[in-house]
């Protein structure tokens, strides 16, 4: 009786289904991690070796003779959102709001890695291709090298751990969709805006945005698998003091 009614609060705990949203999250992590693993690798061969992108020339092109004053001042907003003071408070300020608000510690630990670890996985990466910047603008962080972006890597990294912290919700459905769409969007032109601004090429973007996803997935898998060990150690202590 008593190890049915063990059996039973195993059940209504959740395991099970956090089990195989996790195996789902893994095949899925997988699928996307080499698909971005192989952009990344096809990119960055190119660009050691030095070779022009056409669809870099063609993009650019075009927004050069489409420069207007309207957009370009709003670009230069949206473009802080992904640079190194906006995530590090934003990383700073969601650690403290998972670790006192949701009590989520392994939650807490992985934010921090993913954002502070992708940040010098930047630097490395840049120190590595040294590729030059089509122009330099500080004011826009347009300094230093090019491949990959750091507000591309940064922001799918950020907003990316955002929109999964987002989706384990399960109330609001209607606003965490939305959050989760606003969000796909603040990627999208937070890249956008480093190449509208000049200082970034798209492959750059395109290599800041894959790099991100695998380094991201990585660190989603690591938390996965870290709460799945937590359950299995809380049911092995619930077993054994039933015992």
């Amino acid at each position: 009786m008593k190890k049915t009614n063990v059996m039973m609060k195993w059940l209504n705990s959740g395991y099970l289904r956090e089990k195989w949203v996790a195996i789902f999250l893994v095949l899925l992590g997988m699928i996307v991690s080499v698909s971005a693993g192989g952009l990344f690798l096809e990119l960055a061969e190119e660009v050691l070796e030095e070779e022009k992108f056409a669809f870099d020339h063609a993009i650019m092109t075009f927004l050069r003779s489409h420069e207007y004053d309207l957009v370009f001042s709003k670009m230069k907003i949206i473009t802080e959102a992904g640079s190194v003071w906006w995530i590090a408070s934003v990383t700073a300020i969601t650690a403290v709001f998972l670790w006192f608000y949701r009590k989520d510690r392994w939650g807490v630990l992985f934010f921090i890695i993913a954002n502070g670890g992708g940040g010098l996985l930047v630097l490395l990466l840049k120190h590595v291709f040294q590729r030059p910047r089509p122009s330099l603008n500080p004011a826009y962080d347009g300094n230093g090298f090019s491949f990959p972006s750091g507000h591309a890597t940064g922001s799918i990294i950020l907003y990316g751990f955002m929109i999964y912290l987002i989706a384990r919700e399960r109330k609001l459905i209607i606003g965490r969709v939305a959050a989760i769409i606003g969000l796909l969007f603040l990627i999208i032109f937070v890249g956008f805006s480093r190449v509208y601004l000049d200082v970034h090429y798209p492959s750059d973007i395109l290599g800041g945005f894959a790099v991100g996803t695998i380094w991201l997935l990585f660190c989603l898998f690591s938390l996965e698998v870290s709460k799945i060990k937590g359950k299995r150690a809380f049911i092995g202590n619930l077993i054994s003091h039933r015992n």
